[in-house]
């Protein structure tokens, strides 16, 4: 009987509830400003649908897909979602729909039959189809759609397409996944997928989202950038240019106080200079003042200057209606001004009221936007005025009585922007506007600025004030096409791609891995017993490789431990046979450990994390340091191992003792591991000083082995690259040169090699020389031996805590120090009951030492530490750190936190024991 679930109307409702609450969800996420949504899953989930529910999807989609970008619209500031919204809505909605049929053809291409997806071929060819294909889809009717009905410049539609495209294509390549185990038929083999498919690709997809969301707003901030600069320098640009034409004013002002009569001539010579110099000047001229009954003689002057049809005029070109004139008597370029001759600009408000502003005040006053008497076309003109006078003034009264004219600068608006925009970026543009009686108006641009600023220009747009002569006004700069910004864009394609590789091949892989799961199920039906263990096996594994450094460490330091026991025990010692495998134990052991140790190193110095301590350190330390390391393995390959035999005490070298081991301990277990029988390893030192005069430490690890080829050398420092001796010498990782060489560059010098096929190989390491003070060394005992087995004068009972999760670690601990029957162990799990031991102990007697581990299951190991050296009455109990965090910062922290050391796991047992005693009995 079909359930509930299968009909029509339920379908619908579902998915076009799902898809859109989903879509508005993932658009939600989108960068500022932007237009898609960095990992669309709503795409995703209208495909798995159609997949799973049949080609009637596409209704609720279209629906879904119509309300998601009806409610971008309302989310952007679109308040009428009527009209063109609307059909914005329905297009780009039936984009999606479309979508999500042409990936059901193409998936039901790839996959004729029963839709399952269990092979790992198939997954990625089924994914790439149904995501990277088809979502072309979309993206191609959206960004159309926005081209023809919401003004996206061209321009911009290759960079949405391209974000819409990866947006959609990241949606299916994860929504698919997890929505197919909800509806996709066959139900048995997609129902059981649901938590191992469904789980790991939704936080795939969140992650995914955030992070190309915040590449996205890289990008946006690099616009950001770049955009106030071009803006910055636009604004400096605009304003120089005003302050040139100042300039020019004040030059021709003083032209005219300077000289009781400046003729034509002279004044044409003058403003010849700025009318070549300064863009956008349509006037550069001289106005007298004139009186009414002085007219005739003046204009009968100005005739027989040059100007045979000269007469003074009011607006309207008709005769001066006032007591006085302010006439227009010079204008250069006199050719394209000769309309304005004998213009009385008295007879204009906003020319008459610059004037007199500027009469009043003595400075340059500039005037409301107006057509200038010789403008024969529709562009605004402004003035900008400087009175002359004649004789000294103090006070307004006396300057309007010995003002005698005005110096002018005329400037059509639409020419002095084009003029100022000419070295402008050329995606930017600009508007210049003035507020007028209560009003913004504009006083000049382009052809954009008289349109009206476009919407688009809403995302990349600044207002700018601008002072000139007395007026504020207003540069409006915008962003007219896209910001060319360094890559171009290139690191959200390279996020996307990588977005999209990740998506698909993680799909592949848990798509696959659970058909696998299914058909070994499906050939085991008769063994259940052996699949459940199969599972677990592949439970265990992945939870081994899911876990760092620390999961590594602690598990091993067990193994470790325990054989260090064993082989230290005295009092149920090992026999021959069993001594010798517990050696090779921690042979293997403690290779695994440098192998770990190998790649973590290699890590950190991929990411600059590596820190070095160099000090300066005596030769004779540094080599007795790895000496004793070589000469068991050196015997039983059958290698003779020459060490120099005296070294200078005052020779030393300024390295970090630890890394300096590091790359000797490598140098000479190569040259044994890839040496001849009956070979030899010589090890030297010398010492020289560099073309600066700089001394420095030289040391030689030279063999008889089997050399290199000039081909192997030119590999030699590549990761994980041994040269084709993988079979010859198991041991080894490929990458301890690489990390030598690192090591040798970080502390300040070289590691070089020289070599002969069949004959040997010569490795120098040269690291900056020290002069060093060889202190006196007393005799040193051997150290496990007092800890185990020296006698011990009834000691006084001694105790111990240690705070630690791991129960093998703590038995370990417990284990090891059973050789002191003076001491009692106590273990607690978890901070909690360590803490309340301590406040217990605290009333009676205090333990003695504390051990911490660094991961509890309750309170941090460092929280703990804080809290003890914080109170007075477990303040001064010395504190070891034992913990499998081996990074430096951990390290350093703890310590400075109060821990008196820190021992990382793997320990080791005797020198641990020696520092227990050590504290213990001191």
């Amino acid at each position: 009987m079909p359930s509930k679930f299968d009909s029509k109307l339920f379908r619908f409702v579902m998915a076009a509830t799902t898809c859109a609450a989903t879509g508005m969800v993932c658009v939600s996420l989108a960068a500022p400003n932007g237009y898609v949504s960095p990992v669309y899953l709503a795409a995703g989930l209208g495909v798995a649908y159609a997949l799973g529910w049949g080609a009637s999807m596409f209704w609720p989609v279209w629906l879904a897909g119509t309300i998601v970008t009806l409610h971008f619209s309302w989310m952007s500031g679109a308040t009428d979602l009527l009209g063109k919204p609307l059909w914005q809505a329905l297009l780009i909605g039936g984009g999606a729909a479309l979508q999500v049929l042409v990936a059901r053809a193409l998936a039901r291409w790839v996959e004729p039959g029963p839709l399952d997806l269990t092979r790992p071929s198939r997954a990625v060819r089924f994914l790439l189809l149904v995501g990277p294909i088809a979502c072309l889809t979309s993206a191609s009717v959206a960004c159309m759609t926005m081209v023809m009905l919401n003004g996206l410049p061209w321009q911009a539609a290759p960079h949405i397409f391209v974000g819409w495209w990866a947006g959609d294509a990241l949606g299916v390549l994860v929504g698919v996944p997890i929505m197919l185990p909800l509806v996709a038929q066959p139900a048995e083999v997609w129902r059981p997928r649901r938590r191992r498919v469904a789980l790991p690709l939704a936080i795939t997809a969140l992650a995914l989202t955030l992070s190309i969301r915040q590449v996205q707003d890289w990008e946006i901030e690099r616009k950001d950038a770049v955009f106030a600069q071009a803006v910055d320098s636009t604004a400096k640009a605009v304003e120089l240019r005003l302050t040139g034409y100042l300039h020019a004013l004040e030059s021709m002002a003083g032209l005219m106080e300077a000289s009781d009569e400046v003729t034509r001539s002279e004044f044409k010579q003058a403003s010849h200079y700025w009318l070549n110099s300064l863009g956008g000047v349509q006037a550069l001229g001289w106005e007298a003042r004139v009186a009414a009954s002085a007219l005739a003689s003046f204009e009968a002057r100005q005739r027989q200057s040059g100007l045979p049809d000269y007469r003074t005029f009011d607006e309207g070109r008709v005769p001066p209606a006032g007591d006085e004139v302010v006439a227009i008597t010079y204008a250069e370029p006199q050719d394209k001004n000769l309309r304005a001759f004998g213009f009385n600009l008295l007879s204009r408000p906003a020319s008459r009221e610059a004037y007199e502003r500027a009469r009043d005040t003595g400075m340059a006053v500039a005037s409301q936007a107006m057509k200038l008497a010789q403008e024969s076309g529709h562009q605004r003109g402004m003035a900008v005025y400087r009175a002359i006078y004649q004789g000294k003034t103090e006070s307004i009264e006396e300057r309007r009585r010995a003002a005698i004219g005005a110096v002018f600068l005329a400037v059509r608006m639409d020419d002095m922007m084009q003029s100022m925009m000419e070295g402008a970026p050329a995606y930017i543009d600009a508007c210049l506007f003035e507020y007028a009686e209560g009003q913004r108006q504009l006083l000049g641009g382009d052809a954009a600025c008289h349109a009206g600023v476009p919407a688009s220009a809403k995302v990349h747009r600044t207002v700018v004030p601008i002072s000139f002569a007395q007026r504020t006004w207003e540069l409006d700069i915008w962003a007219k096409g896209p910001i060319p910004i360094p890559g171009g864009g290139g690191t959200y394609w390279l996020a996307a791609a990588g977005g999209a590789f990740l998506s698909t091949a993680l799909a592949a892989l848990l798509l696959a891995m659970t058909g696998h799961t299914r058909r070994l199920e499906q050939a085991r039906d008769e063994a259940k017993e052996l699949a459940r263990q199969a599972e677990a096996a592949n439970r265990a594994k992945s939870d081994f490789l899911s876990r760092m450094s620390h999961e590594l460490r602690t598990p091993l330091n067990a193994v470790l431990g325990f054989a260090q026991v064993m082989e230290l025990d005295k009092q149920n010692p090992l026999e021959g046979a069993q001594l010798r495998r517990t050696k090779q134990i921690q042979q293997a052991g403690w290779h695994l450990l440098d192998m770990i140790d190998d790649v973590l190193d290699l890590s950190r110095m991929d990411t600059g994390t590596l820190r070095l301590e160099t000090t300066a350190i005596p030769l004779t330390e540094a080599l007795q340091s790895v000496a004793n390391l070589f000469d068991e393995m050196a015997r039983k390959q059958g290698i003779h191992l020459n060490w120099p035999d005296q070294v200078p005490a005052s020779w030393g070298v300024q390295a970090d003792a630890t890394r300096l081991r590091q790359i000797l301990t490598n140098l000479v277990s190569n040259a044994i591991k890839y040496n001849k029988p009956d070979g030899s390893v010589t090890v030297r030192v010398q010492q020289s000083r560099d073309a600066q005069g700089h001394p420095l430490t030289h040391f030689i690890v030279a063999d008889t082995g089997l050399g290199m080829s000039d081909q192997q050398l030119s590999s030699l420092f590549q990761p994980f690259n041994r040269l084709g001796r993988e079979r010859n010498t198991p041991d080894g990782t490929g990458i301890g040169l690489v990390i030598s060489r690192h090591l040798a560059a970080l502390m300040g010098g070289t590691l070089e090699v020289s070599s002969q096929d069949h004959v040997g190989s010569t490795f120098t390491l040269t690291l900056p020389a020290a002069n060093v003070q060889m202190p006196e060394t007393p005799a040193t005992t051997a150290v496990f031996q007092d800890a185990t087995t020296a006698p011990r004068a009834a000691p006084a009972p001694k105790h111990v805590l240690y705070i630690e999760d791991n129960q093998v670690n703590g038995e370990l601990i417990r284990v090891a120090l059973m050789t002191r029957p003076d001491l009692t162990v106590t273990v607690t799990p978890t901070s909690e009951e360590g803490l309340a031991l301590l406040k217990q102990h605290t009333q009676t007697r205090r333990p003695d030492l504390i051990l911490l581990d660094m991961h509890l299951p309750d309170v941090p190991g460092m929280e703990v530490l804080h809290i003890l050296k914080s109170q007075p009455e477990t303040s001064k109990i010395p504190v070891l750190v034992i913990s499998a965090d081996a990074l430096p910062a951990q390290i350093e922290a703890a310590k400075q936190a109060g821990a008196l050391d820190y021992i990382t796991k793997p320990v080791n047992m005797p020198k641990l024991l020696a520092q227990i005693n050590d504290l213990l009995d001191h």
